[in-house]
Protein backbone atom coordinates (compact mmCIF):
# COMPACT_ATOMS: atom_id res chain seq x y z
CA UNK A 1 0.00 0.00 0.00
CA UNK A 2 0.87 3.48 -0.35
CA UNK A 3 3.21 4.99 2.44
CA UNK A 4 2.57 8.37 2.34
CA UNK A 5 0.02 11.01 0.42
CA UNK A 6 2.20 11.77 -2.51
CA UNK A 7 2.38 7.89 -2.87
CA UNK A 8 -0.68 7.47 -2.77
CA UNK A 9 -1.72 9.95 -5.20
CA UNK A 10 0.64 9.06 -7.62
CA UNK A 11 -1.30 5.67 -8.32
CA UNK A 12 -3.93 5.68 -11.05
CA UNK A 13 -7.40 5.66 -10.71
CA UNK A 14 -9.42 2.48 -12.37
CA UNK A 15 -11.62 3.09 -14.76
CA UNK A 16 -15.45 2.19 -13.33
CA UNK A 17 -15.48 -1.46 -15.01
CA UNK A 18 -12.24 -1.86 -13.67
CA UNK A 19 -13.54 -0.65 -10.14
CA UNK A 20 -16.31 -2.56 -10.57
CA UNK A 21 -14.76 -5.92 -11.95
CA UNK A 22 -12.31 -5.71 -8.90
CA UNK A 23 -15.31 -5.49 -6.20
CA UNK A 24 -16.98 -8.17 -8.22
CA UNK A 25 -13.85 -10.66 -7.70
CA UNK A 26 -13.32 -9.80 -4.22
CA UNK A 27 -17.20 -9.67 -2.99
CA UNK A 28 -17.71 -13.43 -5.18
CA UNK A 29 -14.37 -15.11 -5.15
CA UNK A 30 -11.87 -13.84 -2.47
CA UNK A 31 -9.62 -12.05 -4.76
CA UNK A 32 -7.42 -10.68 -2.74
CA UNK A 33 -4.98 -9.34 -5.83
CA UNK A 34 -8.31 -7.46 -6.58
CA UNK A 35 -9.19 -5.69 -3.21
CA UNK A 36 -5.19 -4.87 -3.39
CA UNK A 37 -6.01 -3.37 -6.53
CA UNK A 38 -8.89 -1.72 -5.68
CA UNK A 39 -7.39 -0.51 -2.28
CA UNK A 40 -4.32 0.87 -3.72
CA UNK A 41 -6.09 2.91 -6.50
CA UNK A 42 -8.51 4.62 -3.67
CA UNK A 43 -5.90 4.74 -0.76
CA UNK A 44 -5.49 8.65 -1.27
CA UNK A 45 -8.59 9.17 -0.21
CA UNK A 46 -7.59 7.32 3.28
CA UNK A 47 -4.42 9.60 3.07
CA UNK A 48 -6.06 12.90 1.94
CA UNK A 49 -8.81 12.10 5.02
CA UNK A 50 -6.14 11.52 7.45
CA UNK A 51 -4.09 14.87 6.69
CA UNK A 52 -6.94 16.73 7.21
CA UNK A 53 -6.80 15.82 11.03
CA UNK A 54 -2.83 15.81 11.92
CA UNK A 55 0.14 16.81 10.24
CA UNK A 56 1.93 14.34 12.92
CA UNK A 57 3.62 11.71 10.93
CA UNK A 58 3.08 8.85 13.30
CA UNK A 59 -0.52 9.81 14.11
CA UNK A 60 -0.97 10.55 10.35
CA UNK A 61 0.04 6.62 9.51
CA UNK A 62 -2.22 5.35 12.21
CA UNK A 63 -5.21 7.37 10.73
CA UNK A 64 -4.63 6.85 7.10
CA UNK A 65 -4.86 3.14 8.34
CA UNK A 66 -7.94 3.18 9.72
CA UNK A 67 -8.81 4.94 6.39
CA UNK A 68 -7.62 1.73 4.57
CA UNK A 69 -9.75 -0.13 6.74
CA UNK A 70 -13.15 1.90 6.04
CA UNK A 71 -11.99 1.04 2.37
CA UNK A 72 -11.58 -2.62 3.09
CA UNK A 73 -15.16 -2.88 4.82
CA UNK A 74 -16.87 -0.49 2.11
CA UNK A 75 -15.11 -3.17 -0.55
CA UNK A 76 -17.03 -5.81 1.44
CA UNK A 77 -20.78 -4.12 1.36
CA UNK A 78 -20.78 -1.97 -1.44
CA UNK A 79 -23.65 -2.64 -3.53
CA UNK A 80 -23.09 -3.58 -7.45
CA UNK A 81 -26.38 -3.02 -8.22
CA UNK A 82 -26.34 0.44 -7.32
CA UNK A 83 -25.23 3.72 -9.79
CA UNK A 84 -22.76 4.79 -7.47
CA UNK A 85 -19.12 4.95 -7.95
CA UNK A 86 -17.10 2.79 -5.25
CA UNK A 87 -15.44 6.27 -3.94
CA UNK A 88 -18.42 8.05 -3.17
CA UNK A 89 -19.61 4.81 -0.76
CA UNK A 90 -16.17 4.37 0.04
CA UNK A 91 -16.09 8.08 1.63
CA UNK A 92 -18.60 7.26 4.45
CA UNK A 93 -16.26 4.62 5.68
CA UNK A 94 -13.26 6.56 5.39
CA UNK A 95 -14.13 9.13 7.17
CA UNK A 96 -15.90 7.20 9.79
CA UNK A 97 -12.81 4.94 10.82
CA UNK A 98 -10.27 8.54 10.53
CA UNK A 99 -12.65 10.41 12.42
CA UNK A 100 -13.18 7.75 15.52
CA UNK A 101 -9.15 7.08 15.73
CA UNK A 102 -8.56 11.12 15.59
CA UNK A 103 -10.77 11.28 18.68
CA UNK A 104 -8.96 8.43 20.42
CA UNK A 105 -5.79 11.10 19.19
CA UNK A 106 -6.72 13.68 20.79
CA UNK A 107 -8.82 12.13 23.88
CA UNK A 108 -8.07 14.85 26.15
CA UNK A 109 -8.26 17.84 24.54
CA UNK A 110 -11.38 18.35 22.12
CA UNK A 111 -10.59 20.66 19.00
CA UNK A 112 -13.35 20.85 16.41
CA UNK A 113 -12.70 19.35 13.39
CA UNK A 114 -13.83 22.85 11.41
CA UNK A 115 -11.38 24.49 13.45
CA UNK A 116 -8.76 22.45 12.39
CA UNK A 117 -9.76 22.46 8.46
CA UNK A 118 -9.93 26.51 8.71
CA UNK A 119 -6.64 26.61 10.63
CA UNK A 120 -5.24 24.29 7.54
CA UNK A 121 -6.87 26.00 4.91
CA UNK A 122 -5.45 29.58 6.25
CA UNK A 123 -8.75 31.06 7.59
CA UNK A 124 -8.49 32.07 10.89
CA UNK A 125 -6.13 34.89 11.48
CA UNK A 126 -3.84 34.98 14.19
CA UNK A 127 -4.44 34.86 17.30
CA UNK A 128 -7.40 32.00 16.40
CA UNK A 129 -4.70 29.92 14.54
CA UNK A 130 -2.64 30.18 17.82
CA UNK A 131 -5.28 29.13 20.29
CA UNK A 132 -5.89 25.71 17.81
CA UNK A 133 -2.52 25.01 17.97
CA UNK A 134 -2.11 25.02 21.27
CA UNK A 135 -5.39 23.16 21.97
CA UNK A 136 -3.57 20.72 19.51
CA UNK A 137 -0.85 20.12 21.36
CA UNK A 138 -2.66 19.84 24.37
CA UNK A 139 -1.80 23.21 25.99
CA UNK A 140 -5.09 24.77 26.20
CA UNK A 141 -8.56 23.07 26.45
CA UNK A 142 -10.89 24.97 23.58
CA UNK A 143 -13.45 24.34 26.39
CA UNK A 144 -12.57 26.36 29.06
CA UNK A 145 -14.38 30.03 29.70
CA UNK A 146 -13.38 33.26 28.29
CA UNK A 147 -14.13 36.59 29.06
CA UNK A 148 -17.03 36.82 31.35
CA UNK A 149 -17.37 33.05 31.40
CA UNK A 150 -21.01 32.49 29.12
CA UNK A 151 -18.59 31.14 26.45
CA UNK A 152 -16.06 29.37 25.57
CA UNK A 153 -12.79 29.30 22.57
CA UNK A 154 -14.73 26.62 20.87
CA UNK A 155 -17.73 28.70 20.70
CA UNK A 156 -15.81 31.37 19.43
CA UNK A 157 -13.86 29.38 16.79
CA UNK A 158 -16.72 27.27 15.16
CA UNK A 159 -18.12 29.09 11.67
CA UNK A 160 -21.48 28.49 10.45
CA UNK A 161 -20.59 28.53 6.84
CA UNK A 162 -19.37 24.89 5.46
CA UNK A 163 -15.93 24.78 3.50
CA UNK A 164 -16.09 23.39 0.02
CA UNK A 165 -14.46 20.67 0.73
CA UNK A 166 -17.39 20.07 3.56
CA UNK A 167 -19.80 21.11 1.22
CA UNK A 168 -18.90 18.12 -1.55
CA UNK A 169 -18.19 15.47 1.64
CA UNK A 170 -22.17 16.15 2.77
CA UNK A 171 -23.59 16.29 -0.14
CA UNK A 172 -22.22 12.55 -1.05
CA UNK A 173 -22.81 11.55 1.95
CA UNK A 174 -26.36 12.30 2.06
CA UNK A 175 -26.54 10.79 -1.19
CA UNK A 176 -25.08 7.49 0.62
CA UNK A 177 -27.19 7.61 3.03
CA UNK A 178 -30.53 8.20 0.88
CA UNK A 179 -29.29 5.35 -1.11
CA UNK A 180 -29.09 3.10 2.30
CA UNK A 181 -32.59 4.17 3.17
CA UNK A 182 -34.31 3.35 0.06
CA UNK A 183 -32.56 -0.32 0.07
CA UNK A 184 -33.44 -0.86 4.02
CA UNK A 185 -37.33 0.40 3.19
CA UNK A 186 -37.35 -1.56 0.36
CA UNK A 187 -36.85 -5.02 3.14
CA UNK A 188 -40.04 -4.02 4.63
CA UNK A 189 -43.77 -5.42 3.57
CA UNK A 190 -46.43 -2.47 2.30
CA UNK A 191 -47.59 -1.93 5.49
CA UNK A 192 -44.77 -1.80 7.52
CA UNK A 193 -43.46 0.71 4.82
CA UNK A 194 -46.58 2.91 4.54
CA UNK A 195 -46.63 3.34 8.15
CA UNK A 196 -42.75 4.12 8.54
CA UNK A 197 -43.46 7.16 5.55
CA UNK A 198 -45.55 8.70 7.42
CA UNK A 199 -44.71 8.29 11.22
CA UNK A 200 -40.75 8.88 10.25
CA UNK A 201 -40.17 10.05 6.76
CA UNK A 202 -42.46 13.11 6.57
CA UNK A 203 -41.32 16.17 6.94
CA UNK A 204 -44.29 16.73 9.37
CA UNK A 205 -45.03 13.21 10.64
CA UNK A 206 -48.80 12.32 11.08
CA UNK A 207 -49.84 11.35 14.62
CA UNK A 208 -50.37 7.83 15.49
CA UNK A 209 -54.02 8.26 15.90
CA UNK A 210 -54.43 9.67 12.86
CA UNK A 211 -52.07 6.60 11.01
CA UNK A 212 -54.33 4.22 12.55
CA UNK A 213 -57.40 5.75 11.72
CA UNK A 214 -56.53 5.72 8.40
CA UNK A 215 -55.26 2.56 7.82
CA UNK A 216 -57.92 1.05 9.94
CA UNK A 217 -55.84 -0.43 12.52
CA UNK A 218 -55.98 -0.48 16.29
CA UNK A 219 -53.23 2.16 17.93
CA UNK A 220 -51.92 -0.94 20.07
CA UNK A 221 -51.35 -2.93 16.12
CA UNK A 222 -49.86 -0.10 14.81
CA UNK A 223 -47.60 0.47 17.84
CA UNK A 224 -46.47 -3.14 17.56
CA UNK A 225 -46.17 -3.03 13.59
CA UNK A 226 -44.11 0.63 13.74
CA UNK A 227 -41.54 -0.81 16.17
CA UNK A 228 -40.85 -3.95 14.74
CA UNK A 229 -40.48 -1.98 10.83
CA UNK A 230 -37.79 0.43 12.95
CA UNK A 231 -35.91 -2.28 14.71
CA UNK A 232 -35.14 -4.17 11.35
CA UNK A 233 -34.36 -0.93 9.58
CA UNK A 234 -31.85 0.08 12.44
CA UNK A 235 -30.13 -3.25 12.07
CA UNK A 236 -30.22 -2.86 8.15
CA UNK A 237 -28.74 0.88 8.15
CA UNK A 238 -26.05 0.47 11.01
CA UNK A 239 -25.03 -2.61 8.82
CA UNK A 240 -25.10 0.21 5.94
CA UNK A 241 -22.35 2.77 7.74
CA UNK A 242 -24.58 5.08 9.96
CA UNK A 243 -23.47 5.96 13.59
CA UNK A 244 -25.81 4.74 16.07
CA UNK A 245 -26.40 8.43 16.93
CA UNK A 246 -27.80 9.19 14.14
CA UNK A 247 -30.39 6.48 14.48
CA UNK A 248 -31.57 8.28 17.88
Amino acid sequence: MPDSVQAAAKVPLLEIDEERNAIRRWQDHGDREALELLIRSHARQAWSMAARYTDNPVHLEDLAAEGILGLIRAADDFDLCQDVRFSTYAGWWVMNGVTTAAARIRSVIDVPVRAVTEMRGGRLDEVDTNVVAMAMTGIVALDAPMGDGTASMMDALISADLTPEETATAESLHEVQRRLIETAMSSLNDEEAEIIRRRKLQPVPESLEDVADAMDMSRDRLRQVERRAMTRLRRLLLDGGFHRAMLN
